[in-house]
């Protein structure tokens, strides 16, 4: 009783403010909205009667449902009793219903806000303008830009990928970057990476030289449970965890707890309101 009571005041949390969009980079649009409505599913055994899960009240825009139902209480339960494809489309319903198209510009950051469904932040440096209403993001001097970021560089390298033999004659990275190896390319190539705020090489390079000694970087995307992170002054910093996590003390990790998991509540959500039979 005491987790069903846990799992129905979750899901009828309000006023959530929902961050996310595409990729930050180039310019893009979304369908964004304030929705405050209740998520009903098919009954399981009864397909045909629905029956409500709990209320939606939260701004989401489309392009990030799916990452909004791992993290939703009601959303959750409706995954468990009708499938993730079902609770995809009645969200989405529920924002086109109410929603505006919103247009992004480049290095925009969609973050949807229950007062500006449109509101965006700006990445890589750059910063809202105007600051009232803003329509672009700029980079500000003193700042400059150097291949899509604002900083302060000395100099600005080439984005092309460098090559090892490079490595013989000197790194040319700007201040505060430190050179590392690159994913899924050649051992011989390497970029250049802010590890002090990176997020997937925090505090140092994921995929370090050969030869060049440091800090191993972190991930901190791939941390267990995380849901929103950030890295600063090379060290992860989480702000929010999933459903069915506990933020740590030292705020660089969320720690598992089965007494919230979701998958547990939602299970027992669904068993207790299958009917045994009919009269």
């Amino acid at each position: 009783m005491r987790l069903m009571k846990s799992f129905v005041n979750a899901a009828m949390i309000a006023g959530l403010a929902w961050v996310g969009g595409a990729a930050a980079g180039g310019a893009y649009s979304d369908t964004c909205a304030n929705v405050n409505a209740e998520l009903k599913v098919p009954q399981p055994l009864f397909p045909k009667n629905l029956i409500g899960v709990g209320i939606i009240k939260a701004c989401i825009c489309l392009d990030n449902v799916d990452s909004f139902i791992g993290t939703n209480a009601a959303a959750i339960a409706g995954v468990a009793l009708a499938g993730k494809s079902y609770v995809v489309t009645a969200i989405g319903t529920m924002i086109k219903s109410a929603g505006h198209v919103c247009s992004y510009p480049n290095h925009a950051v969609a973050t949807c806000k229950s007062s500006a469904p449109c509101y965006f932040d700006c990445s890589d440096g750059y910063q809202p303008y105007p600051a009232s209403n803003p329509t672009q993001c700029v980079c500000n001097k003193p700042y400059s830009e150097c291949n899509g970021k604002c900083g302060i560089y000395q100099g600005c390298p080439s984005g092309k990928p460098h090559y090892r033999r490079d490595l013989s004659k000197s790194l040319l990275c700007p201040v505060g970057m430190e050179a590392c190896g690159i994913w899924g390319r050649s051992a011989r190539t390497w970029e250049c990476i802010d590890t002090v705020n990176d997020l997937e090489s925090c505090g140092g390079c994921t995929i370090p030289l050969p030869g060049r000694n440091g800090p191993e970087g972190q991930d901190c995307t791939a941390l267990p449970g995380v849901s929103d992170v950030s890295c600063m002054k090379g060290r992860c910093v989480v702000h929010k965890c999933m459903a069915g996590y506990d933020l740590a003390a030292t705020k660089e990790e969320c720690l598992y707890n089965e007494d919230k998991d979701p998958k547990v509540l939602a299970a027992q959500y669904g068993l207790e309101h299958i009917p045994l039979g009919r009269d």
